[in-house]
């Protein structure tokens, strides 16, 4: 059971402690790679006192500006959250998030699963930029769990998940988030180039479309006939091959 090409993202971490905590909950359950995103915790290495066993881990965690670098080699991105609402697609389980997360670490892509500041959770465009979402369920009076609990739920299910996962499938590989992201932007465009998108509506419509085409996980083939579309349709309208 490789569970190596997980990582586990914190985005903006508040707090030393809850770092460490997260890095042991890490070693109990078999992962080993902690990304932090602008942590706000002064010195996220002190938290060693709460990372007894996996000291190791916690100093070697990459810390990267912004989340955008984190993501950019994975193929699938889930961010835990509480915030439900219009437009953000489907929500999962923390199960049935690690079910597609042991299926692709058997294939060794890179997956993330994404966690938020312990003040605020994810911010919407934090949100934006994962390829789905996951939602813990809780009993209705207290909702909100401490960061490393939350970690502590997810890394438990894909450890779980990846003990009963019965080697390598054949299945499609989708594209990285960054080539990815980089298509969406390009369509983006080229949506905007023929009038569909206008400037009051286009956030709204363009987090459809990516929820639409995030489902269908394309690969890197299909990435590249996006973009094909997308000079298309520029060409199409005047605004450049």
């Amino acid at each position: 059971m490789d569970l190596s090409s997980v990582r586990i993202v914190l985005v903006r971490p508040e707090e030393a402690g809850n770092v460490g905590a997260a890095a042991r909950v890490m070693r109990n359950f078999g992962l080993s790679h902690l990304v932090l995103v602008a942590p706000q915790a002064a010195r996220p290495a002190e938290g060693r006192k709460w990372a007894r066993g996996a000291e190791d881990l916690l100093e070697g965690a990459d810390v990267v500006d912004d989340l955008a670098e984190a993501l950019a080699p994975c193929a699938e991105a889930w961010a835990a959250t509480r915030r439900k609402g219009r437009d953000r697609g489907t929500y999962l389980t923390p199960a049935e998030a690690a079910e597609r997360t042991a299926h692709r670490a058997a294939e060794g892509d890179p997956v993330a699963w994404v966690f938020g500041p312990e003040s605020r959770g994810l911010a919407t465009a934090d949100l934006d930029r994962c390829t789905g979402r996951m939602t813990i369920p809780t009993g209705p009076e207290h909702g909100s769990l401490n960061l490393a609990q939350a970690v502590a739920v997810g890394c438990y299910e894909i450890f779980q998940a990846a003990r009963g996962e019965d080697g390598p499938r054949a299945r499609r590989r989708p594209a990285p988030i960054a080539d990815r992201e980089a298509a969406y932007d390009h369509l983006a465009k080229a949506l905007a180039d023929i009038g569909f998108l206008v400037p009051h509506t286009r956030t709204a419509r363009m987090r459809k479309l990516r929820t639409l085409l995030e489902r269908a996980s394309p690969t890197p083939e299909e990435v590249r006939y996006l973009r094909g579309i997308a000079r298309q349709m520029s060409w199409a309208a005047g605004a450049g091959p």
